[in-house]
């Protein structure tokens, strides 16, 4: 079910810090929160993960920050909300290859876009063939 996103400001700029220092790899990562009453969902929580491709183009997370993440965010009652990956040298949007390879069904999966400077974050629903944008805004705190 489709749900509207908060993501605080600092986790958002963690983000993005990650994604420049990976370059000129792709980086990837999970947000994990609680959805409340409303559809909305906060996001509480950031898993960095390793790229194991390291890889301009391809990104696979690593299985024991995997594995940690899901442990984490189980022992504080939290879901995960959102997957991320950068972009290092092309635009937000999935690729065919961000379709073809999308394993987390019904989270927003965020892509962060280096192509320019400021570096620009778009969110999305992914489907098996096509894409839709995610609401979700920054919050601070």
């Amino acid at each position: 079910m489709p749900f509207r996103l908060q993501l605080p400001r600092q986790i958002y700029e963690e983000m993005l810090a990650q994604a420049r220092a990976e370059m000129p790899n792709e980086c990837c990562g999970l947000l994990a929160g609680r959805i409340e009453s409303g559809g909305i969902a906060r996001v509480l929580r950031r898993y960095p993960l390793v790229n194991t491709m390291a890889s301009p183009t391809r990104y696979e997370s690593e299985g024991k920050g995997l594995l940690h993440a899901h442990i984490d965010a189980r022992r504080n009652a939290m879901e995960f909300l959102a997957v991320y990956h950068s972009h290092p040298t092309s635009p937000a949007a999935p690729s065919r290859t961000d379709l073809a390879s999308n394993y987390w069904q019904g989270v927003i999966h965020f892509i962060i876009s280096l192509e320019n400077e400021p570096a620009i974050m778009k969110g999305w629903w992914l489907g098996a063939e096509d894409y839709r944008p995610a609401e979700w805004i920054l919050v601070d705190g």
